[in-house]
């Protein structure tokens, strides 16, 4: 048997929470999600058939997924089904796992499928990091990141003027679209050359193509002097970059000046990543019923901004090599 599409069919939730707000505003949520970790993809604690888990919140992944590792611990079952799921390394096929019972926020699901893949996200806390929400479940909802806060929202809003009705304060917008079955794409500007890029959570770090390197004005040449990157994908596959110090990246209205951004041959059909080093610096809320996203920027111009300084406020960039570390 053949799993095509979605997994989202397989999935029933209970939404827990109901915010009414001024003007028949009616905000449907799961509750707050505490976000564990300080650093990289954000990562929530759940409970996998009444066992306690954490599991890494990933706009980028077509589906939901488990580590293979992990099914026995937890007491999935496996299905007579199979996926093909895209990495940055490629195609891969693999095995489709059912949960019985899965406890998020304030809400529950049940009879929940989750695509096996042998990469392993380790502990956070002494609890086991199971596998990633992937799309097929993140845009039936409204993603609001407020990572700085560490926590995640979960919303669906009815009859309300405001697209972003639980915040205060100025707020720009950029368009999005969707790319594929759930992929957010939109369009970034580095040093003036317009580029794709797909907002991926599951990144840890924006990462641009060398192609678009190229195009905004920076040769083979200069990569070659800059920091060396690692980063691995779904399937294993290890890719190699550099890390390099662009004049600008636009997003939105938002312009961030000298990013220092990866620059690596990911396999992604011609997309960028803009990674969660974007939203750990930034409030972001992901309107997947009307195609927008929505920013508050924390540290506004003239003020230094460490969205895209990958920690290396304080550190020489001349050292030798640095390597980019999977997600915890």
């Amino acid at each position: 048997m053949r799993l095509k599409h979605s997994l989202v069919a397989l999935l029933f939730l209970t939404l827990a929470g109901c915010a009414e707000t001024p003007n028949e505003c009616v905000v449907h949520t799961l509750g707050t999600l505490p976000v564990l970790n300080d650093h990289g993809s954000p990562i929530v604690e759940v409970t996998l058939n009444d066992k306690k888990a954490a599991m890494i919140v990933d706009t980028g992944a077509d589906f939901s997924s488990v580590s293979e590792s992990l099914t026995k611990q937890y007491d999935m079952t496996r299905l007579s089904a199979y996926v093909p799921v895209n990495g940055v390394g490629g195609l891969v096929d693999a095995s489709v796992y059912k949960v019985d019972k899965l406890g998020l926020g304030t809400g529950t699901t049940q009879d929940i499928a989750l695509v096996g893949l042998p990469r392993t996200h380790g502990q956070i806390n002494g609890i086991p990091i199971v596998g990633l929400f992937g799309g097929d479940f993140l845009t039936s909802y409204d993603v609001v990141f407020d990572l700085p806060a560490h926590k995640i929202d979960l919303y669906q809003l009815h009859g309300c003027p405001s697209p972003t009705p639980m915040w205060d304060g100025p707020v720009s917008k950029l368009r999005s679209s969707r790319e594929g079955k759930t992929h957010i794409g939109l369009k970034l500007v580095l040093n003036n050359y317009k580029i794709d890029a797909i907002l991926d959570s599951g990144s840890s770090a924006t990462v641009v193509l060398p192609r678009q390197a190229h195009h905004a004005g920076v040769s083979e040449e200069q990569l070659a002097t800059d920091i060396s990157t690692k980063s691995r994908g779904i399937d294993l596959h290890s890719l190699s970059g550099h890390l390099h110090r662009f004049e600008r990246l636009q997003i939105g209205d938002e312009v961030f000046p000298n990013p220092l951004l990866d620059v690596s041959p990911l396999k992604t059909d011609g997309d960028a990543l803009l990674g969660a080093d974007f939203l750990r610096h930034n409030r972001v809320w992901i309107s997947n019923r009307n195609d927008m996203i929505y920013i508050q920027r924390l540290t506004p111009p003239p003020m230094q901004d460490p969205t895209f300084e990958h920690g290396l406020r304080k550190r020489q960039l001349t050292q030798p090599d640095m390597q980019k570390q999977p997600t915890p």
